[in-house]
């Protein structure tokens, strides 16, 4: 099969209107085309594959004795009493009161800031106001700056598709976008199913379940289309997965065709390595270090994920591997997201491995051009059998002599491209992934059809349990004082925010809870770490957290992947219910690392709903990975895990995975069935795949890169 269609090159310029950019339309202009390209809202393509994320059903009215404070209602009536005035403290802009009157001459109070002048307002006339139910400082119902329809509108009300959008992009501004989307899509072939397939099949084709989506019909169900159950959101899902599915295929035929490093010595260090441990792999990990071992004897090339738990033992079932391919003659590299993670790898290393007599270096970008200089330049030769490192190892003038394998970690860190460029430091390496990020087993197994799947399951001895409880933020003066008793006894511990700053003041974040928590705990050490900080200075923050130079770290989500700190025993996570429950357990994962009994606290906001406090408990009370990562899919849907372009996840956005089990295996099927007809996709009906598999590339998905 010709491999230009399947190559990471980008897409060539297109003349299809429908990769016309967003910038140039009306009321986007250069600020707000930024904010959407932020987004991944580039080109009118795009827009119309952002599906909304919930429908308003505006065919219902609500009769004002019924109205509840802190609900959304669409209530219809006559507009009287109109009265404007200044608004306090607010120079120049005016506030507009009216008083609306229903049916049954039940009144609402309703305003408007900014309001200038009564001409927009239909005084006396019958209208709808769509908003939000509010009480004043008397205790009477109002309706704050509500949307409003004519008469002539209110008939044509239906079923509205909201949209997830930046703050800066309206409502209808973006519904605009869509229309003029859809109209440029008409006659447009959007499948990736070939139309001969796709006829089979029995489902409207991807315009139609586009055009539905974005304008259903007026018997259309909210509620349907809100979950995302409905024919048209299959049609969707169902088409991008035989295109994943389609390229995981011709994936695997592309690997079979490469040679690969046979590795099959390294017996004697292997045995000298596990006599030292002091403590016996335990059965999931001496079931992985096989399932390796069984691919590295091959003559393909392994391409294997090996997924679990944070302190599930992933490093000692790659170390085994390394020793595979140092045995017999080859050379490895390990490649981490950090300096710090980098460096704890090949400490790690030289303290389990150096004793055997093999010689491994650390090439990070704090090198001195010396040092880098000396390290290539024996490395190219052969001389240095392993290397870890970060991006750095795959810098300009880097060389591997015989590269047998090449070990990624946290490989959802780094983007597919960055996997390329590791791969070409030696053609016939052998991978090795490793993520921490919960998969469950069956998901991994039925999706990852090119990548074969080690799971480690089980928990080693020795590791402490973590104690979970989910607390109200009512009762944040009882954290803090737990808080204090754990640092006051010698340990250490982290303190996770949503946000690092914000313009409301009741919003949880780094800055204020830095400041507040520097007041509270003034005697202790406290340290802030974010995603805007410098690489350098991040890296710092972590070393002195680890090093005990820090005692308590203030920071974001990004110590969800960061280096062994044992003495750490307490994390707090402020706003839980903004996280995925994923990524709470990965947060969760950086304490119980030492002997001493370690605690997750997760503050919950006063405001959160019963569905998030339920989700909550169920995470407090699941220590497994795979189960955690279940329950997470079932009640978020694909999520992070699954969505980020730069990160090289993968790009779906209509699969709800685990309740789509079933259509990835079909979707599967399909595409196995259709390259057994066209092998090579080189036939006109195959256009629109190889269409698709590009359009995957410019999500940043690989080829031979996928984990």
């Amino acid at each position: 099969m010709p491999d230009a269609p399947f190559t990471d090159q980008p897409l060539k310029a297109s003349s299809d209107p429908l990769d016309a950019s967003l910038a140039a339309f009306s009321g986007i202009g250069p600020k707000r085309g930024e904010v959407l390209a932020r987004r991944g809202l580039q080109t009118f393509r795009d827009a119309l594959f952002h599906i909304p994320v919930r429908y308003q059903d505006l065919r219902r009215r609500d009769r004002i004795r019924d109205l509840l404070p802190g609900t959304t209602a669409l209530v219809a009536g006559r507009l009287l009493d109109f009265k404007t005035r200044p608004m306090r403290q607010m120079r120049g802009r005016r506030i507009a009161t009216a008083t609306l009157a229903d049916a049954d001459d039940a009144r609402l109070r309703v305003a408007w800031f900014n309001l200038y002048g009564d001409g927009r307002l239909p005084l006396g006339e019958t209208v709808a106001l769509l908003g939000r139910v509010t009480t004043d400082t008397s205790g009477r119902l109002e309706m704050l700056h509500p949307e409003l329809f004519r008469a002539s509108a209110i008939a044509a009300l239906s079923v509205r598709p909201i949209y997830r959008l930046p703050p800066e992009i309206p409502q209808n501004l973006f519904a605009a976008i869509v229309r003029e989307a859809l109209k440029r899509a008409r006659g447009a072939d959007l499948d990736a199913i070939p139309a001969e397939v796709r006829a089979q099949l029995e489902q409207p084709g991807v315009l139609d379940a586009l055009a539905y989506l974005h304008q259903p019909p007026p018997d259309a169900d909210p509620a349907a289309l809100t979950a995302g159950r409905t024919p048209y959101h299959q049609t969707l899902a169902l088409d991008e997965l035989f295109a994943f599915q389609l390229a995981m295929a011709l994936d695997r035929q592309r690997l079979r065709r490469r040679a690969g490093a046979i590795l099959t010595g390294g017996d004697d260090l292997r045995a000298k390595l596990l006599a030292a441990l002091p403590f016996t792999p335990t059965q999931a990990q001496q079931r992985a270090i096989r399932e390796i071992d069984s691919d590295l004897a091959t003559p393909s090339p392994m391409n294997r994920i090996l997924v679990g738990d944070v302190g599930s033992g992933k490093t000692l079932v790659a170390f085994a591997a390394i020793l595979r391919a140092v045995g017999s003659g080859w050379q490895a590299v390990v490649m981490a997201p950090t300096e710090l993670l980098a460096e704890q790898l090949f400490r790690n290393f030289t303290q389990l491995c150096g004793p055997l007599g093999i010689t491994s270096v650390l090439i990070t970008g704090s090198l001195t051009p010396g040092e880098r200089g000396r390290i290539l330049r024996a490395l190219a030769r052969g001389q240095i059998p392993v290397a870890f490192g970060t991006h750095a190892l795959i810098q300009q003038g880097v060389r591997v002599d015989r590269l047998g394998l090449a070990v990624i970690d946290e490989q959802h860190r780094f983007g597919v491209f960055d996997r390329v460029r590791l791969l070409d430091l030696g053609a016939q390496a052998n991978v090795l992934l490793m993520s921490a990020t919960p998969i469950p087993r069956s998901l991994a197994l039925t999706l990852f059809r090119n990548v074969d799947v080690s799971v480690l399951d089980e928990t080693p001895a020795g590791r402490t349990p973590v104690t979970t409880t989910v607390v109200d933020d009512a009762e944040l003066p009882r954290v803090d004082s737990l808080l204090r008793a754990e640092l006051t006894n010698g340990h250490r511990a982290y303190y996770v925010l949503p946000l690092i700053e914000s313009d409301e003041d009741d919003t949880p974040t780094v800055k204020a809870a830095a400041d507040r928590l520097s007041r509270v705990l003034g005697d202790f050490r406290i340290g802030v770490l974010h995603g805007r900080m410098r690489a350098g200075e991040k890296e710092r923050v972590m070393r002195d957290f680890r090093d005990g130079r820090l005692d308590l770290l203030v920071a974001t989500t990004v110590i969800e992947v960061g280096v062994d700190v044992p003495e750490a025993t307490m994390m707090v996570i402020i706003a839980a219910e903004r996280y995925g429950l994923s990524q709470l357990h990965q947060l969760r994962g950086r304490v119980g690392r030492g002997p001493a009994p370690s605690h997750c606290l997760m503050v919950v906001s006063h405001d959160a709903s019963t569905a998030a406090r339920t989700r909550l408990q169920e995470l407090a009370e699941t220590a497994r990975g795979d189960a955690v990562a279940e329950l997470d899919l079932r009640t978020r849907g694909p999520g992070d895990l699954l969505g980020a372009r730069q990160t090289g996840a993968l790009p779906l956005r209509f699969a709800a995975l685990i309740d789509d089990l079933a259509l990835v295996e079909r979707s599967g099927a399909l595409a196995e069935a259709w390259l057994r007809q066209d092998p090579t996709l080189s036939t006109p009906a195959s256009g629109t795949a190889r269409r698709a598999i590009r359009r995957l590339q410019s999500f940043g998905f690989s080829l031979g890169n996928i984990g």
